[in-house]
């Protein structure tokens, strides 16, 4: 089987002929600062590194509402206060301008995904996640009581900006599978109620994912922290499956598989024990082993892998990992 084969089987609770071998996320910069002093080559970008490492090829286009006109500002803080600093950010084309919209990744590796030896994933702000992004993390909260009707209007013009952004993706490409980027978890569950979720987000997701499944496309829903208690949110929203599964928050995918029997996953593989040698990393694969058994799991990191990681004990994981692919579909 090719990548693409590998990957769509998973993604359809079919058996492949082994696991993909994936990185899903960049590697943080940090981790590669060490590994170059280690005796890693500079110069790869995300997609060499795989090439690098032997890994299957992941080619990602993350589809930002965001531009280069936008104001820099602080992570977590404000780009807008009210309705009328966001018309003026939209008047000045520093949002949703869909003349900045590329596909660079896709067209540079287009050859590779038509021979199945790449697949193509492509991530879009959500709607926690655009919204935070403009009024900041602490006044977005604030946001769902203080300002609800100017979080539904910039949640319909992200819609649409979405919308637009796929009529273009579907002209040219054929993707596996695609994120909403959100980040509404942090080690506790969620930051927002069912009540807030289902008012706030759930309306748009239930308009743009009937596009989705027209194109066979499945649509995975990207958040860090302890996802468990509203993973029956998501499935309501149509949403096919969801990454990163953090085991330091608590994930336990064997919990998630059990319970949400056709929910697809990704990640789940602890990321602290990549530096603890051999051994602790064949134990966590052996964790994993029964539910990856079957199907509709994409083992990887479960985040990016942490800068105590050596380039030895990475070329350790990726034996095993090498070793699991294969029995996970014996």
């Amino acid at each position: 089987m090719n990548t693409r084969e590998r990957f769509q089987a998973v993604l359809n609770f079919e058996k492949p002929d082994r696991l993909p071998v994936i990185e899903w996320a960049p590697w943080w910069h940090l981790t590669l600062e060490n590994w170059r002093k280690q005796g890693l080559p500079a110069g790869f970008d995300t997609v060499g590194l795989q090439e690098h490492f032997g890994l299957d090829l992941m080619v990602q286009s993350w589809i930002r509402p965001t531009n280069a006109r936008t104001p820099e500002v602080p992570h977590g803080s404000p780009l807008v206060r009210d309705l009328a600093e966001y018309e003026q950010l939209r008047a000045s084309r520093a949002v949703h301008d869909l003349d900045a919209v590329d596909f660079e990744p896709f067209e540079r590796y287009r050859e590779q995904h038509e021979r199945g030896d790449a697949v193509f994933w492509f991530t879009l702000d959500g709607f926690f996640w655009f919204p935070r992004n403009l009024f900041g993390i602490e006044n977005h909260l604030y946001a769902f009581y203080d300002q609800p009707e100017l979080m539904k209007r910039l949640n319909q013009d992200q819609l649409e900006f979405n919308l637009k952004v796929l009529d273009r993706i579907f002209d040219r490409y054929e993707p596996e599978f695609m994120s909403f980027a959100e980040d509404m978890s942090y080690n506790h569950g969620s930051m927002i109620s069912e009540e807030l979720f289902d008012e706030f987000l759930l309306p748009y997701y239930r308009e743009i994912i009937p596009v989705l499944r027209k194109h066979n496309v499945k649509v995975f829903l990207d958040s860090d922290g302890d996802i468990t208690g509203s993973v029956s949110w998501f499935e309501r929203a149509g949403i096919d499956g969801i990454f990163p599964l953090e085991r330091q928050a608590g994930v336990d995918v064997a919990r998630l598989r059990r319970e949400h029997p056709k929910f697809l996953l990704l990640g789940g593989y602890d990321k602290m024990v990549m530096d603890k040698g051999e051994e602790a990393i064949e134990r966590e694969f052996a964790r994993l082993l029964p539910t990856a058994r079957q199907s509709g799991f994409l083992v990887s990191c479960d985040h990016q892998t942490p800068p105590a990681v050596t380039l030895d004990d990475y070329a350790l994981y990726l034996k095993a990992f090498r070793e699991f692919a294969a029995e996970a579909c014996r």
